[in-house]
């Protein structure tokens, strides 16, 4: 199996169990991503998750989104919780099949900057793994438990992107000391604090 694909598996695996470790009440709890709570910072995943089979399967990004758009549910009685978990589970599962089919990390996808290959955008998808990962573990107060080698993954791929700040949706990079832990090192690179508390 690819390095990329193995990255994206595990990243994705330790993002389900802190999915799975939010409590009733953490819902609406702040995040480092300052932009989102709890609840909305896993909306956020579970549709970038269900975008990734439609991309593969050779949709255009307009398609794509029509069938993501469709495949929404609505909080059964108002709540977040337990319907927000199960929709990431499905989601996660579109996701892992859709780039574990054989050739898919050959491919190119459609999105909003123009053609890219799919190896490009299970990196991408793999970073937003990990980083939104360690903002959710984080707000609800728990231990990231990320396998050393997906972090180191991550962060060489990351040290790659340049200044993120530039994009519009990080922060300005934060100092962290070169011998702090590689998680810390990636998240002084997204605009983290990496001793944020809430």
């Amino acid at each position: 199996m690819d390095e990329p694909l193995n990255a994206f598996l595990a990243a994705q695996r330790v993002f389900t169990k802190t999915v799975h470790a939010v409590g009733e009440g953490d819902w609406h709890a702040p995040t480092p991503d300052t932009e989102w709570d709890v609840a909305e910072l896993l909306g956020h995943m579970i549709e970038e998750h269900r975008y990734a089979a439609p991309l593969l399967h050779g949709q255009d990004l307009e398609s794509a989104r029509m069938i993501v758009e469709g495949s929404r549910k609505l909080p059964v009685d108002g709540g977040v919780g337990a319907n927000l978990a199960e929709e990431w589970d499905e989601a996660a599962v579109e996701s892992s099949d859709a780039f574990s089919r054989d050739g898919a990390l050959d491919r190119d996808v459609a999105l909003s900057r123009g053609s890219t290959p799919a190896r490009q955008y299970i990196a991408e998808m793999t970073f937003d793994l990990v980083v939104h990962g360690w903002d959710l573990a984080k707000a609800i107060g728990r231990d990231v438990e990320f396998p050393p080698e997906v972090v180191e993954h991550v962060y060489e791929q990351a040290k790659n992107f340049g200044d993120l700040s530039g994009s519009g949706f990080f922060a300005p990079p934060v100092d962290v000391p070169d011998d702090a832990p590689t998680l810390d090192r990636l998240m002084g690179l997204t605009g983290r604090d990496p001793d944020w508390k809430p």
